[in-house]
């Protein structure tokens, strides 16, 4: 791994992923790159003269707050983490997914709290928006998570269908990167034979990671994810999103989309 992007609005909840992106940064020893994406001026607005110059002032703006972050955390991790800034106008889900491509990054860590931090956990905000179509791995930190290197990963799985091989490489590299124990879950009362065969191939896919794997019970999959959490002392949650339409994506939450939204420890969506 080499380059982590985390996105910044400067709003008092964007800390907590700039914060634990510094720390993660420095542990894995790569580059950062603060990306701020900005309302850009109306396409209507007839151009003038003064309208370049204030389409520049808003690029400038961004440009002196994220330099502004960025000193900061630079003097935080000691000048151990190169830092690097990015400002670009636009649709926020865009042009941020645009730009962690063009810069290759390796993850994307966002807050799942802006400026409304109640009304975002009742309702998601632009993390938890992104989940279903993101195209790299992001990891969405809740409000009130400090770094702690994440040993304990809690791994989530739904074997009511095939997974997906590659999502499960990213999560093996990142135990790896990571240093870290999973703890493989899967919701369900009663497994059925396919998924008890199911679960048998996961152990020999995890084969040489140490792990464990448990099915537990549980109606509500967030509420038996946050009881487990508790009882284990997970610091690292791990849900692999599923593709779905995109009627579907507009108007049903996925259960990842939901367990992110009400979590109360980092999330890794692994794709």
């Amino acid at each position: 791994m080499k380059t982590l992007a985390v996105a910044t609005d400067f709003t008092d909840g964007s800390h907590w992923a700039t914060d634990y992106a510094l720390e993660l940064a420095r542990q894995l020893h790569t580059r950062l790159i603060l990306v701020h994406i900005y309302d850009p001026l109306p396409a209507i607005t007839p151009a003038q003269e003064w309208l370049t110059s204030t389409a520049e002032s808003q690029y400038f703006r961004a440009i002196h707050q994220l330099q502004q972050l960025s000193n900061e955390l630079t003097k935080r991790s000691d000048g151990t983490v190169t830092i690097t800034v990015v400002a670009r106008p636009g649709s926020p889900a865009t042009e941020l997914a645009a730009e962690v491509a063009a810069q290759h990054a390796d993850l994307l860590v966002m807050s799942l709290a802006g400026a409304n931090p109640l009304e975002d956990r009742l309702d998601g905000s632009l993390a938890t928006d992104m989940i279903p179509r993101t195209k790299l791995p992001m990891l969405l930190i809740p409000p009130g998570a400090l770094f702690r290197p994440p040993r304990h990963m809690l791994l989530a799985i739904d074997l009511s269908s095939s997974i997906n091989a590659g999502a499960m490489t990213t999560v093996l590299r990142f135990a790896h990167l990571l240093h870290g124990s999973l703890d493989v879950v899967c919701v369900e009362d009663e497994p059925d034979d396919q998924e008890k065969k199911a679960a048998g191939q996961i152990r020999d896919l995890l084969r040489h990671q140490p792990h464990t794997f448990t099915f537990i019970p549980g109606y509500d999959v967030s509420i038996a994810l946050e009881n487990f959490v508790a009882a284990y002392k997970s610091n690292l949650l791990v849900m692999l999103p599923r593709a779905h339409s995109l009627l579907r994506t507009y108007l049903l939450e996925s259960t990842t989309q939901e367990v992110a939204r009400l979590t109360t420890i980092p999330v890794l969506a692994a794709v």
